[in-house]
């Protein structure tokens, strides 16, 4: 009897170890980078710092993206995804907080552009349709903001936050683990 309740007790935590592995895995880059170096990487992406700059932070996350590949065993095929992936995710976390602090909220993009887990995440790799722009500047304008008082530059990291995060979604569902 006691060993049926340990060994149940055991394979009902397998699938919550398995997802904490997972969730390793997804985390590995991100956590092993400094902060600072996720906010230059971050500011990088929307535009900031001069192109040596930006090379030399694409090489240290490529080093620690390497890391992170060998120890939790990626495969060669999906180096290139994890390392989109990651980079991705790094800019969309330091836009999100950065576009915050100028009082505007990423959920307004997330929902305007369906981006998640479950939702279309269109691809924005490229330029985005006036559609598309359209759709999150009302979205704004839905949720209160006056349009008129956003400087162009923070449009800028709006719409680099869309891109992003449209990489991060796509990227996400395309690691297989």
């Amino acid at each position: 009897m006691f060993r049926t309740l340990v060994a149940t007790a055991v394979l009902t935590s397998l699938p919550g170890i398995a997802s904490a592995q997972e969730g390793e895995k997804f985390d590995c880059v991100v956590s092993s980078i400094p902060s600072e170096t996720r906010a230059s990487i971050g500011n990088a992406m929307a535009g900031g710092g001069n192109e040596a700059s930006r090379e030399a932070l694409f090489k240290d996350l490529g080093t620690v993206t390497d890391a992170c590949v060998v120890r939790h065993s990626i495969t060669a095929e999906q180096k290139g995804v994890y390392f989109d992936y990651s980079l991705a995710r790094i800019s969309r976390e330091w836009l999100a907080a950065d576009i915050g602090k100028l009082d505007l909220s990423s959920a307004v993009v997330d929902k305007a552009l369906d981006f998640g887990p479950t939702g279309t995440n269109p691809d924005l790799s490229g330029d985005m349709t006036e559609d598309q722009i359209m759709k999150i500047v009302q979205a704004y304008i839905d949720a209160g903001v006056d349009i008129e008082k956003v400087e162009g530059a923070v449009w800028e990291k709006v719409g680099a936050y869309a891109a992003a995060t449209s990489i991060y979604w796509n990227k996400r569902k395309q690691l297989a683990f």
